[in-house]
């Protein structure tokens, strides 16, 4: 039987690596794309993935890559979006340089991704975008550029839900609350010490339940869901 090939873009990253692991030990074929360097070859050497770099920020970067990886694997069928950059400036505190560097790589690059495989993708295919708590609440250790590419990201899943369902192929969105990934580093202890007391279950998640989440969203029995945000927060927020 012939095994299904995943895309995850952003697979060095905490989340990214994780989802490109637990997509292994699942039996995907995995094609894993971030910016060049040694953690992108190590996701892949762990995974057996085919490793491709690019630059989110770069759409001839993203065609090259995407172009590269489909003559490798002529029929994709999961692609994931975990490729992400925080920053927690408010709104005081950000100049337009600032906005459009997050939204390159948060929100455009993503878009540029799924541009580039509308017709990579088989149709009852899977696309599974990464989102953020803060595109719900606006940040509340997040600042205003990162809440706004999220809340877009969220959009974004909605619109192509739209598009691909007459292919059969299921477009969702992952929601994370605070996870333990070094990106939480940018944020000071004091403020995640607060997160995790005023979530009620008492502690941050860890980057293998938000690829809980993303493996369900790739398998067949998701194949009723679409358009949908899947919260993981710890319950931080219920909607």
């Amino acid at each position: 039987m012939t095994r299904r090939a995943v895309a995850i873009v952003g697979a060095a990253g905490g989340i990214g690596s994780a989802i490109a692991r637990r997509a292994c030990a699942d039996g995907y074929d995995l094609i894993v794309m971030d910016r060049p360097g040694d953690a992108l070859d190590a996701v892949a050497s762990e995974t057996g993935g085919r490793a491709f770099g690019l630059d989110l920020t770069d759409a001839a970067s993203v065609d090259l890559a995407f172009a590269q990886a489909r003559k490798e694997m002529p029929s994709l069928y999961g692609l994931v979006l975990a490729a992400g950059v925080v920053d927690n400036g408010k709104l005081a505190d950000l100049d337009a340089a600032e906005w459009s560097d997050i939204l390159a790589v948060n929100l455009t690059g993503p878009f540029l991704c799924c541009l580039a495989a509308r017709d990579w993708i088989a149709d009852s295919g899977r696309i599974v975008t990464l989102g953020s708590l803060a595109g719900r609440t606006g940040g509340v250790i997040t600042g205003t550029a990162y809440a706004a590419s999220k809340g877009g990201i969220e959009a974004l899943t909605k619109s192509m839900a739209q598009e691909f369902a007459p292919r059969h192929i299921t477009v969702n969105c992952v929601a994370p609350g605070a996870i333990e990934t070094p990106m939480l580093a940018a944020h000071p202890a004091e403020k995640k010490a607060a997160m995790s007391a005023s979530t009620p279950l008492r502690r941050m998640g860890q980057p293998a339940e938000i690829a809980a989440a993303v493996a369900y969203l790739l398998h067949a029995d998701a194949g009723f869901t679409t358009g949908s945000v899947m919260a993981v927060n710890g319950g931080l927020r219920m909607d």
